[in-house]
């Protein structure tokens, strides 16, 4: 009865965390594309330091909320860059908390006037069910033990990255290993981590001294899902202020402002969802803070 149990669980929890997403979502991507693909690692010349908070459908109890602390950096031979970023996410009684290191290789293009990032990257992460946040109409039920159930699950990421200082391309393919979550004596098909990849591009068009606008999209999903797609177009005035606006194919719209100060920047994202999840939810929201090492003339496009 338990192993049927907490594969119901699972199913329900993690493989429907959203249908169309086993992993944390994220809504300002665009400023660190280093957490979706392992090839951005490097292809700016400083070391930017992010703080990433997410508190999705704000007044539903135990929605998701997800944290990560990341950080890249090109080696001094110009060519490889490596990185790395902790997390923690949590939904209901299922919660993920690990670590990533990244790898990369950058190759010039000269006839194209761009670089093309490759990495590849391997993480580790805790998966955990603690049982003593279920909620049970049968308090008594002998199936439930009240206890935490873990494992340690190993994965990798591998992406490709397209570059230069107007325009990007990414593709990346993540969870490559498909590792089945065994919790107690349970394990099967069900139970596993589903790859998933993500695809963006984007253009910076320079309106003005002062003004450039950047419309981008990410198109993502799974081998079991519709892909889903993103369309976002963000305002910089002055390259140290921005306001954005994307739509989600799953029925959210974003709101992205932020500002810059020397080295440091802050960002904030609001998510409303025209879902029938709004009559529950006052929307979601995002902050990032950042603080970049050793800042010079940009490389790379502002997806980072």
């Amino acid at each position: 009865m338990k192993k049927v149990l907490i594969a119901l669980i699972f199913v329900a929890l993690a493989g429907s965390f959203a249908k169309a997403q086993q992993l944390p979502l994220y809504s300002q991507y665009m400023m660190n594309g280093f957490l979706l693909n392992p090839g951005i690692a490097g292809s700016v010349d400083y070391f930017p330091i992010v703080l990433t908070a997410r508190q999705q459908w704000v007044g539903i109890n135990d929605a998701p909320s997800t944290q990560a602390l990341s950080t890249h950096m090109l080696l001094s031979n110009q060519k490889f860059g490596v990185g790395g970023y902790i997390f923690n996410d949590k939904f209901g009684p299922v919660s993920r908390m690990g670590i990533q290191a990244a790898f990369s290789y950058h190759l010039p293009l000269p006839g194209i006037d761009s670089k093309l990032g490759m990495g590849l990257s391997f993480k580790g992460f805790q998966y955990k069910l603690d049982e003593t946040e279920l909620v049970l109409i049968n308090e008594d039920d002998p199936a439930i033990s009240k206890a935490v159930e873990s494992t340690f699950v190993p994965d990798a990421d591998f992406g490709l990255y397209l570059y230069n200082n107007n325009y990007f391309v990414g593709l990346a393919a993540t969870q490559l290993i498909e590792f089945k979550i065994k919790l107690g004596d349970n394990i099967n098909n069900e139970n596993k981590m589903v790859r998933h990849y993500f695809m963006t591009g984007g253009y910076k068009f320079h309106l003005s001294e002062a003004i450039d606008l950047e419309p981008s999209i990410l198109v993502k999903g799974t081998e079991r899902t519709p892909f889903q797609l993103d369309f976002n177009t963000k305002a910089y005035y002055k390259k140290n202020y921005w306001l954005g606006f994307s739509y989600r194919t799953s029925n959210d719209i974003i709101a992205m402002l932020g500002v810059k100060v020397s080295k440091f920047y802050i960002g904030y994202a609001f998510d409303y969802t025209t879902t029938n999840i709004k009559n529950y939810s006052s929307g979601s929201h995002e902050i990032m803070i950042g603080f970049n090492i050793k800042e010079g003339a940009q490389k790379g496009s502002s997806l980072l």
